[in-house]
């Protein structure tokens, strides 16, 4: 252990951590660059087929001549290498190319699309502010009321288990089909700003939430809070220090949340047809058009790492000397299920409820064609039927357990690999922030073009880019565990790196970040089923509720229990799981 320690400081001496950081960024980018640029060769695809049809439409013919000609207009008779040598010597210059589909300028398609996607992050980026604020004024009371420890956060977690285009189908539905309030796609005017806004904003702001009130609740429990208030400190000023104490330790995660909304603002556009930079890389990847997908990633890729090298320094500003003097005093969560016998039974109740309807779906069949289409709900069909004429009861039921199992899987691995490479971001901090960077619809159709139709393509893509939120969220922890005075003077008492490790730092980080992990449970679920949209994962006529969102949401209007039912059972997992760990 000792010649490890020396090997380490020797490391450290000979090369400075921000240099480590800067040459992780660098090397992080430039392979998902090579990455994309080396796709169609690395899966053996020839692009020529995607392009023709881009070009003329689905129903042109492939013919020889005329996938020759779209090869010698390309020249992807050449090497990769060679392309992709080209491609980077004119990206140095400032010029990224044009599309292989449209021939339009890379560059200035980029800045336009980009331009949109920003102002409905930004409109996004407020809406969540506002209701953070609110959701921490609130505990702010309940902390004067001295009810702190009653307060749970049911509502945050039902926001942060709904991707965004989920929210998106609800708002659609209530504020533009039944209300008539606002139009349900296109970008016109300031009209159409509010719904795809909402829809990013709203598990943006329940997860940043439920993360900074359980921070802001754990400084509030800290030893310091009853000295101060024997002092006769005012409780304006400890709550102005507990607040900057819980913000200090989420500067991380707010910059997830901002690298997050552009992410999302990718399923969104394409649910509102919105021209943003997210819909735009969509169609590239769909199209193989590799320029504007080189492109637009490399746009968003640059934009994730200045958000997340911003916010460490801005962490580090505000936590200031006391993280290298070891003078940083808090205390660490424990994990555990609730104590309080209310909750325990409606989180069982829940749980009992998702089983047995898993179990009632057993003695139907979920694939054959036996009722009208969209038949309203009867006893023979107690949910209705779908638009090909099966029943919903069977759909719905028979895919719950397949699909929580591979969203249990998915997180625990996320929670593995974040829990790894958080212990050494001086190495992994560019990954961590490419893989930010990188929204999970995007990472689908890069592994589906290394990998093909691989039936574990949608398991890998969401793996892919879940982990990376909670490897910043451990690296936060593990800054904090390190500053304090315990930590800070093992290694002078002689204790082990191994036994420091072991007994300070993992007991502080495990807690909150087992916590995170279950809060993005359902949100991982339901990103990974909807992989389906685009053809990855489980195809028809699998029962996944993903699936069965997509094939169900154009008949909306008509039978909405297609969409809703799947959607309230990743609800009520939400709330189960939240109650089950809420004290």
């Amino acid at each position: 252990m000792s010649s490890v320690a020396n090997m380490r400081s020797r490391l450290s001496a000979c090369m400075p951590e921000w240099v480590t950081r800067f040459l992780s960024r660098f090397l992080s980018l430039g392979v998902v660059v090579v990455l994309v640029g080396l796709m169609p060769d690395i899966a053996g695809i020839d692009p020529s087929q995607s392009i023709l049809r881009a070009r003329a439409g689905a129903q042109q013919l492939l013919t020889a001549e005329a996938l020759q000609a779209i090869r010698e207009d390309l020249q992807l008779d050449r090497s990769a290498a060679e392309r992709l040598w080209d491609w980077l010597t004119l990206a140095m210059q400032g010029d990224l190319g044009v599309s292989w589909v449209s021939g339009a300028s890379v560059m200035e398609s980029v800045q336009q699309t980009a331009k949109t996607s920003l102002l409905l992050m930004l409109t996004a980026l407020g809406m969540a502010f506002v209701m953070c604020m609110a959701s921490v004024l609130y505990t702010v009371r309940r902390w004067q009321q001295n009810r702190l420890d009653k307060h749970h956060d049911t509502l945050s977690a039902v926001l942060v288990s709904l991707p965004e285009y989920v929210i998106a189908s609800l708002l659609i539905m209530v504020f533009s089909i039944w209300l008539g309030w606002f139009p349900p796609y296109g970008w016109q005017g300031v009209q159409n700003l509010w719904l795809p806004s909402l829809s990013m904003a709203l598990p943006a702001a329940g997860l940043f939430g439920r993360l900074l009130n359980d921070s802001l609740k754990r400084v509030l429990d800290e030893p310091w809070v009853i000295t101060w208030l024997s002092a006769n400190v005012s409780k304006f000023q400890i709550l102005r220090f507990a607040l900057w104490r819980a913000v200090s330790n989420l500067i991380p995660q707010i910059a997830m949340t901002v690298i997050g909304l552009t992410g999302g603002a990718v399923a969104v556009e394409q649910v509102f047809s919105i021209p943003g930079i997210g819909r735009l890389i969509l169609g590239a990847a769909k199209s193989q058009d590799l320029p504007m997908l080189q492109g637009g990633l490399l746009v968003l890729l640059v934009f994730s790492m200045l958000i997340s090298s911003a916010s460490i320094l801005l962490q580090r500003w505000l936590l200031g000397h006391s993280v290298t003097s070891g003078k940083l005093i808090s205390s660490h969560s424990t994990f555990r299920f609730t104590q309080r016998t209310t909750k325990r039974i409606v989180s069982a109740t829940i749980f009992a409820l998702l089983i047995g309807c898993a179990g009632w779906a057993l003695m139907r069949d979920p694939y054959t064609i036996q009722f009208t289409r969209l038949e309203s709900p009867s006893l023979a069909a107690p949910f209705g039927v779908d638009a090909i004429g099966r029943d919903l009861l069977a759909r719905v039921g028979g895919g719950m357990m397949s699909t929580i199992k591979m969203g249990i899987i998915a997180t625990f691995l996320s929670l593995g690999i974040g829990l790894l490479l958080g212990f050494v971001t001086r190495y992994s901090q560019g990954l961590i922030e490419i893989t930010k960077g990188v929204p999970y619809i995007v990472a689908g159709l890069l592994i589906a073009g290394l990998t093909g139709m691989n039936p574990n393509s949608a398991l890998i893509a969401i793996v892919m880019v879940s982990w990376a939120p909670l490897a910043a969220h451990c690296a936060s922890l593990l800054m904090e565990a390190k500053a304090q005075p315990y930590t800070h003077l093992a290694p002078i008492w002689g204790t082990s790196q191994w036994r420091v490790l072991r007994c300070y730092l993992l007991p502080y980080v495990l807690p909150p970040l087992i916590r995170h992990a279950f809060l993005r449970l359902p949100y991982i679920t339901l990103s990974l089923t909807s992989l389906s949209f685009i053809g990855l994962g489980v195809k028809p006529p699998e029962p996944e509720w993903g699936l069965l969102i997509a094939e169900n949401l154009p008949y909306i209007e008509r039978s909405p229990l297609g969409v809703l039912l799947p959607i309230s059972g990743l609800v009520l997992m939400a709330i189960a799981i939240n109650l089950l760990f809420d004290d």
